[in-house]
């Protein structure tokens, strides 16, 4: 019973935490300033050290599971390392809003952004492949990017701080050891806004 509360818990934090990165989202999308004073100077800026932890350079062709109305991660990608980048989201709203901000930002030539799954997605050509936490369902998309990505492919997987210890009881039973973890804070006094990259590379 008491677990069960736990989970139910967990499952509402993860709920609210996911509303609220996506309010942020959107808060990016239509205004300018919010985004490059907030999502620049806080969020890009972790993604930055994301980038250099992971060893992720030029020559590397990337994806990214969950790019989102705002595809920040794809516009420090592109900027701070000139890393060729496809993001995909299944919403087409989403998608039409980010690639309205990659033309006004003039990286075309850097970052395509198409409507896909990451449960069916072609991932075999890619050196580096990204799951956002608000990709949903995170171990399906996992699974099916184990099963059919090259190997060495890194495999940079984001997920919630609250929703860690379920990631890695999959893991754990795929045999799978993370090569390397960050923790991400960008506010400290809530617990449940952080997160955790987790890199993994196939063999």
């Amino acid at each position: 019973m008491k677990e069960n509360r736990k989970l139910l818990f967990t499952d509402i934090l993860k709920k609210f935490s996911t509303f609220y990165w996506n309010i942020i989202d959107n808060l990016a999308t239509n205004l300018e300033n919010f985004a490059d004073k907030y999502y620049k100077l806080s969020i890009g800026k972790r993604y930055q050290i994301e980038y250099i932890e992971f060893d992720i350079n030029k020559k590397d062709k990337v994806l990214h599971i969950g790019s989102g109305s705002y595809p920040l991660t794809e516009i420090t990608l592109a900027t701070f390392i000139g890393s060729k980048i496809v993001g995909i989201d299944k919403k087409e709203k989403a998608v039409l809003k980010a690639r309205k901000i990659v033309k006004r930002k003039n990286l075309n030539d850097n970052i395509k952004i198409t409507i896909g799954n990451g449960i069916n997605y072609q991932v075999s050509e890619f050196d580096v492949i990204i799951i956002s936490s608000c990709a949903i369902p995170m171990l399906e998309i996992l699974n099916h990017i184990l099963k059919n990505c090259k190997g060495g492919c890194k495999i940079i997987i984001r997920e919630l701080q609250i929703s860690f210890k379920p990631l890695m009881s999959f893991m754990i039973s795929k045999k799978i050891r993370p090569v390397k973890t960050i923790q991400h804070h960008p506010l400290p006094f809530f617990r449940p806004f952080g997160w955790i990259s987790i890199l993994i590379k196939k063999s």
